[in-house]
């Protein structure tokens, strides 16, 4: 079972996001599953799936994500939810 962990910003307008982690888990000998995180909003059922992405036999790739259905690479991702919150993608390197 997996714990969920409730993230607040300090300030009481908006209720709390719920975040739950799953580490990957074999399913057989040769297939396992990508670890995930969900994160759900704190006052309804919408939620937004982050998944590592794996192939077939299991192995997973640390360069791509996928969110809510949609693969990217690490720095696609980064090019689109930086800006988002207010960080600038090129200082980082």
């Amino acid at each position: 079972m997996a714990m969920v962990e409730r993230v607040i910003d300090g300030k009481d307008t908006i209720l709390p996001l719920r975040i739950t982690r799953r580490k990957p888990r074999k399913v057989s000998k040769r297939r396992t599953l990508a670890p995930v995180v969900r994160v759900r909003c704190g006052c309804c059922k919408e939620s937004v799936s982050i998944h590592t992405e794996a192939d077939p036999i299991g192995d997973i790739h640390q360069d791509t994500l996928e969110i809510n259905g949609v693969l990217g690479t690490i720095d696609q991702w980064r090019k689109v939810l930086l800006p988002l919150l207010g960080v600038n993608p090129e200082s980082k390197k």
